[in-house]
């Protein structure tokens, strides 16, 4: 234990001598450990948000849409397209699914008196607010009657009360959308961007059979968007709506789907992956300056090792051993990497703070993150110091004295 103790203590004062040089050294394992703890801490914010936007739609929520396939990075429809006989069977067969809205989903030119912004519409039944949680703040939602009459009424998003409107309170006012007129009814809750950065406030609410007839033409749906009687049968729902669909598509018992139903426990599933992925990458970008760190370390202990030759000459004729020098050398750069692992976990939490206080945007700092940081420049200061340490003890100890 006391060899131990000096063995650090001459590492403290061979550091502190070139002090500079050595906070230099350290620099590359400070950003690349902060990094680490940033990027990975902001990949879990990112999923918390993600899956707590999705709790937020309650816990019996299903998405069912038509098939679809990736060809060169695109998504294909593969599928039949789901139709108002799919939405007629599934209103009058269900027995687990206790709200159905279809939903019309494109790209549109908003304008008002005061400008024009692209935009999405979603053209959906009166229960598409209740079955996906989106609160009216003023005003009202439509009703299914106004469905059925096709009213040209709409709901907007607080985006677009600020651009089109100012701020001010839309409510009896007109927007055109691709120029047919529609009368605003109701403003919805802000609920900010999502965890993957899309504004979901920037949106047209409308009708389905309004969209579908004055805008498109298009008598069938992108989507439905159903809610189970309840958490526990959310399941059952989607073999109901399976066994359902398949019928109404004439599917034979040997042939695949041509639908697609997932359920809030696989969007969370799904969500979750993509996340996790996400973060991997960034960690391993991050990664790469703790590389450059170790290779500073390896860079000035080889020029520590030429500047003492005389002094490990010295030692060595005095009767250190070879494994006294390589420990020397080897703590020497373990020290450096894990002083600078340690103001890299304080820079990593420090600006995980400042994120949150700047973009109110949470960022937890996660304990393994701090671990995997620490635990790398632990690795980097052993890896890159033991070449230096080992050719510093392999010195001749005559040649060594000789050294100018």
């Amino acid at each position: 234990m006391q060899q131990l103790f000096k063995t650090f203590k001459v590492a403290f004062q061979a550091i502190n001598k070139n002090r500079t040089r050595s906070l230099l050294t350290m620099l590359g394992i400070i950003i690349g450990v902060g990094a680490v703890i940033m990027t990975i801490s902001a990949g879990e914010g990112a999923t918390k948000k993600v899956q707590d936007e999705i709790s937020g739609l309650g816990t019996n929520l299903l998405i069912i849409e038509a098939r679809q396939e990736r060809r060169g990075g695109i998504s294909v429809r593969k599928g039949k397209e789901l139709s108002k006989k799919d939405y007629k069977v599934l209103q009058d067969n269900s027995v687990w699914m206790s709200k159905i809205s279809p939903m019309v989903v494109a790209g549109i030119q908003a304008i008002s008196n005061q400008g024009n912004k692209s935009t999405i519409v979603y053209g959906v039944s009166g229960d598409y607010f209740d079955i996906m949680s989106r609160e009216v703040v003023s005003g009202k939602a439509f009703s299914e009657l106004d469905v059925k009459m096709t009213k040209q009424v709409c709901l907007v998003g607080k985006t677009i009360q600020k651009e089109l409107f100012s701020g001010e309170d839309p409510i009896g006012k007109t927007i055109r959308i691709d120029k047919v007129p529609f009368t605003i009814v109701g403003l919805l809750e802000e609920q900010g961007q999502d965890g993957m950065g899309e504004d979901q406030d920037d949106m047209v609410v409308a009708p389905y059979t309004t969209v579908q007839n004055r805008l498109f033409g298009d008598p069938n749906f992108n989507v439905f968007v159903v809610s189970a009687v309840s958490k526990e049968k959310i399941n059952d729902a989607e073999v109901e709506a399976t066994i359902l669909l398949r019928e109404a598509h004439k599917i034979s018992p040997n042939q695949e789907d041509d639908f697609e139903i997932t359920t809030q426990v696989e969007l969370n599933e799904i969500t979750g992956e993509i996340t996790r992925i996400l973060t991997i990458l960034l960690g391993a970008v991050a990664s790469i300056s703790l590389l450059v760190g170790g290779i500073g370390i390896m860079n000035i202990m080889l020029v520590s090792v030429t500047e003492r030759t005389r002094e490990i000459g010295t030692r060595l004729a005095l009767g250190a051993r070879e494994s006294d020098i390589l420990t020397q050398f080897l703590t020497e750069a373990i020290v450096l990497s894990a002083a600078g692992g340690i103001i890299g976990i304080a820079l990593g939490i420090i600006g995980n703070q400042i994120i949150y206080q700047t973009t109110n945007f949470y960022v937890p700092t996660a304990e393994y993150a701090i671990a995997i940081g620490f635990g790398f420049s632990a690795i980097i200061g052993v890896a890159f110091g033991y070449f230096p340490a080992r050719k510093a003890a392999k010195l001749n100890p005559i040649d060594a004295l000789r050294y100018e």
